[in-house]
């Protein structure tokens, strides 16, 4: 196992989750301006954001076999690089089939970025200590939300909404560079973890398809959310672009503490399956009090924020580490890309659904009472799960 320290490559990691995630939540809190600029529907925004992770989701199984083939490093590199390209391409989209071809682009990195990091972690990091580094990693997707809802706001005002996707594309530009000095090259030291380890083609465990199951629902539920939050906030809610963007901003800022909490949690003290049940139930009260917010009171989305960063976000740090301690190191990428496929299904579904509910409707309330009977669901499935199959 090859030792590189845990302070770069916690960063290495962190940027490249942030990098390949970035695009989609881009695409979510610049929502309204890019409504106004190019007079698309909400469908159209939904259809969009479920082209990036419908490609997402048919790549990740093959880009998980390509990690195990071509080696971590390598993989992380690759996908860094092009998650910096889609943001060039949204930078100077003029039209909505510019911007369906920069989500084609950007679904490969964030179908790749959790095959390329899981099996990084699995080759380099010991166990005992996998759980931190993966609430780390997993952290990089939810602070590219606080990111996304901190900056972008302030950068569309400074000049266009395109203005901030080309900003963060100089940015991951140089996370890429950063990745490629911080990560040794294979051949350096001969055949090492960072390079390829041999392809598996055994069966993967059962876990797995369990797992998957899990992600699709749950990828359903939070995405919906995940996708619509800033434009609920704005025409439900009655807040200004700048609050909407900061709940958006507040929720991934959570996120990653609880990532790191429940990944930790999973390793030393709960099951992962008992720990999935618990943040389906969290996830099924964030979504209550978004559906009753407007009846209720405006003031009912900052719990359900928290929440939502809670219950809706920490189950994919514990879903993670769950492949990375169960799954041969020499199937961490294959499996890690098949847990995905079930994930970005769900997100690619969401949208759509969830944008045409909105549009014909003119309300969210449905949305997000739909929201909470699939995380029900997914309660449903971890809790049926055997000893033997869901550690």
């Amino acid at each position: 196992m090859m030792s590189i320290r845990r302070g770069p490559l916690s960063i290495v990691l962190v940027t490249a989750m942030i990098g390949s995630a970035f695009s989609i939540f881009a695409l979510a809190v610049l929502a309204s301006a890019i409504i106004d600029d190019l007079g698309v529907s909400r469908t159209m925004i939904g259809v969009i954001g479920s082209v990036n992770t419908g490609v997402g989701a048919l790549s990740a199984p093959y880009s998980g076999r390509l990690t195990d083939r071509i080696g971590p490093r390598n993989a992380v590199l690759v996908l860094m690089v092009i998650s910096s390209f889609t943001l060039l391409l949204m930078g100077v989209s003029s039209s909505a089939w510019m911007l369906i071809v920069a989500g084609v682009i950007g679904g490969i990195p964030q179908g790749w970025g959790n095959p390329a990091t899981n099996a990084l972690i699995a080759a380099t990091v010991e166990p005992g200590t996998r759980g931190v580094m993966t609430g780390i990693k997993q952290s990089g997707v939810t602070f590219a939300v606080f990111l996304a809802g901190a900056t972008l706001p302030g950068l569309e005002q400074l000049g266009s909404w395109q203005t901030g996707c080309l900003v963060f594309a100089a940015v991951f530009a140089l996370f890429a560079v950063g990745a490629y000095f911080i990560l040794p090259p294979a051949d350096a030291v001969g055949v090492t973890s960072c390079g390829p380890v041999e392809d598996s083609t055994d069966p993967l465990p059962a876990v797995i398809r369990r797992l998957a199951v899990y992600a699709l629902l749950m990828g359903v539920a939070s995405g919906s959310i995940g996708r619509f939050l800033a434009l609920f906030a704005e025409e439900s809610l009655g807040y200004t672009s700048t609050i909407a963007g900061l709940a958006v901003a507040l929720s991934g800022l959570l996120g990653m503490g609880f990532r790191i909490w429940a990944a930790r949690r999973a390793e030393h003290r709960v099951r992962p399956s008992t720990l999935l049940m618990q943040l389906s139930l969290i996830a099924a009260v964030s979504s209550s009090l978004l559906a009753v917010s407007p009846s209720v009171g405006r003031s009912m989305l900052w719990p359900a924020v928290v929440l939502y960063a809670l219950g809706h976000t920490a189950w994919n740090a514990v879903i993670n580490l769950a492949v990375i301690v169960n799954v041969p190191t020499s199937q961490a990428g294959r499996a890690s890309g098949i847990i995905m496929l079930g994930f970005f299904m769900g997100l690619t579904i969401a949208g759509p659904v969830a944008g045409l509910i909105v549009d014909e409707r003119g309300s969210y309330e449905l949305v997000w009472w739909l929201s909470v009977a699939l995380a029900a669901v997914s309660f449903i499935v971890m809790k049926r799960s055997t000893r033997a199959e869901v550690p």
